[in-house]
C-alpha cells in the first residue's frame, strides 16, 4: 500500500509525457494529413461555457452481451445521456442496449450494417450524435471499462466534469485487472528507482473525459484511436488520484484465454489491412500487452466493485466470436500469410464449442 501511494507524485510527473506518446503512437502517414489543433478565442469561450451542461457517455461496442449492461448501468450513474454505436454485432449486444435505453437514457444506438474496423470514423459518428443531443461534456468508454464505485461517492465524478472548461481533458488510472477480478498490475518503470534500488511501480494513466470544443474530430489510424478528439483545443489536464480510490476499472485481461485471443486477432488484423508492413512492429506492440515482464501484481480493493449490479462472472466467461473470426481468416487468406505472428501458441480451435 505505501509503495502505490508514494508513487502517485511521479505518476503525475510522467503525465504530460504519458499523452504526448498517445499522440505520437499513430502512424506519419496520419499525421500528415490532421488539421491544425482547434483555437477558440476568448469569446468563442465564453459562448461555449454559456451553453446548458450535459455529460454524455461514448460507447463503441461489437459483441458485448456477457458485460454490456454493466457498463451502460455503472456509465449512467455519471452521465446524462450514453450514445453508443453498435459496429455489426454478431450476438445481441444491441437486443440488450435497446432493453437498458430507457434505465440508462441511451439516447441513440448508431447502428452499421457491415463490420469494418474505423475507430476514428466510428468515434467521429459518436462525438457528432452526442453534439446533437446538447452534449457539453463526454466521457468515452469500451464496454469492458467502467469507473470504480468510489467515484460516485459524494457525486465527486460529476462535480469535477461539470467544472471542467472546453478543452479540458480528465486522466485516470487505467486499472488493468490481470487474469482475475482479485489482481491487477502496475507497471515497472527501469529508468526510475527508489533509493533502496527498488524499482519504482506506476499505474498507466490516460484520458477518458474531454470538455467539447464544438469543432474538432478524431483523427488516426484504423485501430487504437484516442478516447480525446486528436484537434480538441488546449485546455487543462487534471485527474482524481489515488489509484487505490479512483480509476477506470479495465476487465480485458481478466479470462487470460480471451485475452491473449484479443491480442492475437489484432495482429491477425493489422496483417491484413497492412499487409505490406513489417510483422516485427506488429508482434511487438501487443507483446508488452501479455508479458508479465517488468510489472507488479497487487490485490484488487473491494470498494472497486461495490455497485449493486456487479456481476463477476460475467468478465470470466470465455468469448468466442474472436477466434471463430481468426479461424475463418485462415481459412480466407490460408494459415502461410499470418505465419509470422507470434500467435501460434494458441490452441487454435479450442475455445469454439463443436456446435
Amino acid at each position: 500500500m505505501n509503495r502505490l501511494r508514494t508513487c502517485y507524485a511521479y505518476i503525475f510527473t510522467v503525465l504530460a509525457c504519458t499523452l504526448m506518446q498517445h499522440a505520437s503512437d499513430q502512424p506519419s502517414q496520419t499525421k500528415q494529413n490532421t488539421p491544425e489543433q482547434v483555437t477558440l478565442s476568448a469569446e468563442q469561450k465564453k459562448t461555449l461555457m454559456a451553453r446548458p451542461k450535459k455529460i454524455v457517455g461514448l460507447v463503441p461496442v461489437r459483441n458485448e452481451t456477457p458485460y454490456i449492461d454493466q457498463c451502460l448501468r455503472a456509465l449512467a450513474c455519471y452521465t446524462d445521456a450514453i450514445i453508443v454505436l453498435d459496429d455489426a454485432s454478431t450476438d445481441n449486444t444491441v437486443t440488450v442496449v435497446e432493453s437498458l435505453a430507457k434505465e440508462c437514457n441511451v439516447e441513440q444506438i448508431i447502428k452499421k450494417q457491415n463490420w469494418y474496423r474505423d475507430e476514428p470514423g466510428d468515434r467521429n459518428k459518436l462525438l457528432q450524435a452526442g453534439r446533437e443531443i446538447g452534449g457539453t461534456h463526454f466521457i468515452v468508454l469500451d464496454a469492458d471499462e467502467m469507473f470504480t464505485a468510489q467515484c460516485l461517492h459524494g457525486s465527486i465524478l460529476r462535480t469535477k466534469i461539470l467544472a471542467m472548461e472546453p478543452g479540458d481533458k480528465m486522466v485516470f488510472h487505467w486499472i488493468r485487472l490481470w487474469k482475475s477480478i482479485d489482481t491487477f498490475r502496475l507497471e515497472s518503470d527501469e529508468k526510475q528507482k527508489r533509493p533502496n534500488g527498488e524499482k519504482k511501480t506506476f499505474c498507466d494513466i490516460r484520458p477518458f473525459i474531454f470538455c467539447d470544443d464544438n469543432q474538432s474530430s478524431y483523427h488516426s489510424g484504423f485501430i487504437h484511436t484516442s478516447r480525446f478528439p486528436t484537434t480538441l483545443a488546449a485546455g487543462t489536464i487534471s485527474g482524481l488520484g489515488d489509484v487505490t480510490v479512483y480509476g477506470i476499472l479495465h476487465f480485458q485481461a481478466v479470462n487470460w484465454r480471451n485475452m491473449r485471443v484479443r491480442q492475437a486477432w489484432y495482429r491477425c488484423l493489422e496483417h491484413i489491412r497492412t499487409p505490406e508492413k513489417d510483422v516485427n512492429p506488429i508482434n511487438l506492440r501487443y507483446a508488452s500487452s501479455e508479458s508479465d515482464n517488468n510489472s507488479t501484481l497487487c490485490s484488487s480493493f473491494p470498494a472497486w466493485f461495490e455497485y449493486p449490479f456487479f456481476n463477476r462472472k460475467a468478465y470470466e466467461a470465455p468469448e468466442q466470436w474472436r477466434e471463430k473470426q481468426i479461424l475463418a481468416w485462415f481459412t480466407q487468406y490460408g494459415m502461410r500469410f499470418f505465419a509470422d505472428l507470434d500467435i501460434w501458441d494458441i490452441d487454435w480451435g479450442a475455445g469454439v464449442d463443436a456446435n
